[in-house]
């Protein structure tokens, strides 16, 4: 009982905290952030106007007309207003759930042993990733919250309210639909047309909200604004870029400024090419994996190990991958420390956590403008999520035995 109420005191205190800065935040919020474009874009849709300018290298609304109608609901605010309630309601509020919500993930894979470690080691490692989604007003929360819903009720086997939340994570932001993908294969053919009605009320919805015409014409400036330029290939060339693609270029390129020669001298077509064979080769074999255990071991649920690979892909293969994309390795860092700690491979969890914290202090006042310029070019968080996939893969194995024990 004491403890309960330190720990409630603890929460208050933080609470209020971020209360505080979230207030400042708000305050302090102009034209050239994120929020600006969302909150400008909830007015847009509620006016009529455009929401999506096609052709703008950077800058713009780029999520599906379903987002622009939740954002709508802040749009009714003014602006600062808006700002600071939805820094602390979504970002500070959800990222709180998000840790809720993977606690109850893993209880629900292992409700006998103890994750309160894991779950600490997990919140300092991500640190980094939810700050900068909070202190930039992101919006990749909702969407990792409404992820982490579908995979729980999966595991609870209500099926049909997982596909309700895996949907309306991809029609927020596209990147969920790759669970829809692999749900569709572990249910099997059967079930795949509940998947697909399960769509509909996204896309029905949004479009009648701003009249049919408007509505169709939102969906088609969408797919030329951002699904079009990204599925031919575009990666951000920008060297806080992240993912597998960015680094393949930046050593394509090299740095001038930094003063970083490129290790590579591929022709750009060259360079694209061996991309897109990586990523369709990656997600091929994993496609294949999921196959293997449906279809041939009879596994129809997701085990911890696909969960994290499925949201490896989003952090590694698309041509736009930044920092606070990464609040999903609150659930991987999660999985991954259980693992070491329940098979003792001490020296290991200490290098995960070194490396892991590294991240948290990639800024120029922490560790010096030269080395934060190398790890930005070289996408040290690419790399080191490179090496938490192998070390998932290397020790699942006997993970999965406790699973089915």
């Amino acid at each position: 009982m004491r403890n309960n109420k330190l720990y409630l005191a603890i929460f208050i205190i933080i609470t209020i905290a971020f209360a505080i800065i979230s207030y400042g935040r708000g305050m302090r919020a102009d034209v050239n952030g994120d929020y600006y474009i969302y909150w400008e874009t909830g007015k847009h849709y509620l006016s009529g106007e455009k929401l999506y300018t096609p052709g703008l290298v950077d800058g713009g609304f780029t999520y599906p007309p379903f987002a622009a109608l939740f954002f709508s609901l802040f749009s009714f605010l003014p602006f600062h207003v808006s700002a600071f309630l939805f820094t602390f309601l979504v970002n500070y509020g959800l990222w709180i759930a998000s840790f809720v919500l993977i606690r109850r993930i893993m209880r629900a894979y292992y409700p006998h042993e103890d994750l309160k470690w894991p779950l600490v080691i997990s919140v300092a490692l991500s640190a980094g990733f939810y700050w900068h989604n909070f202190i930039w007003m992101n919006s990749n929360l909702p969407v990792l919250c409404l992820t982490l819903l579908g995979v729980l009720y999966y595991q609870r086997k209500q099926y049909g309210w997982s596909y309700v939340f895996f949907m309306a994570g991809t029609f927020f932001k596209i990147t969920p639909v790759l669970f829809l993908i692999f749900v569709a294969i572990k249910r099997g053919p059967k079930h795949w047309p509940k998947i697909v009605l399960t769509a509909l009320p996204f896309i029905i919805i949004p479009a009648i909200l701003r009249g049919l015409p408007t509505g169709i014409n939102d969906w088609k400036d969408y797919y030329e604004a951002f699904v079009a330029p990204f599925s031919k290939g575009k990666i951000d060339e920008n060297i806080i870029s992240l993912g597998i693609p960015a680094l393949l270029n930046k050593m394509n390129t090299g740095n001038a400024e930094v003063g970083i020669a490129p290790i590579f001298h591929l022709s750009a077509s060259a360079l694209k090419l061996i991309i897109i064979i990586f990523q369709a080769t990656s997600m091929l074999a994993l496609l294949a994996k999921f196959a293997y255990d449906r279809y041939i071991k009879g596994f129809e649920n997701f085990s911890a190990t696909d969960v994290c690979l499925i949201f490896m892909v989003t952090l590694l293969l698309p041509g736009r991958v930044w920092a606070h994309h990464h609040v999903c390795t609150g659930f991987i860092y999660t999985y991954l420390c259980f693992i070491l700690i329940k098979q003792k491979r001490t020296a290991l969890l200490v290098v995960t956590c070194l490396l892991g914290m590294l991240t948290n202090l990639i800024t120029k006042n922490a560790i010096g403008q030269t080395l934060t310029d190398i790890l930005k070019h070289y996408s040290f968080v690419t790399l080191l999520m490179v090496f938490v996939t192998f070390a998932i893969l290397i020790f699942r194995k006997k993970e999965e035995v406790l699973v089915k024990e």
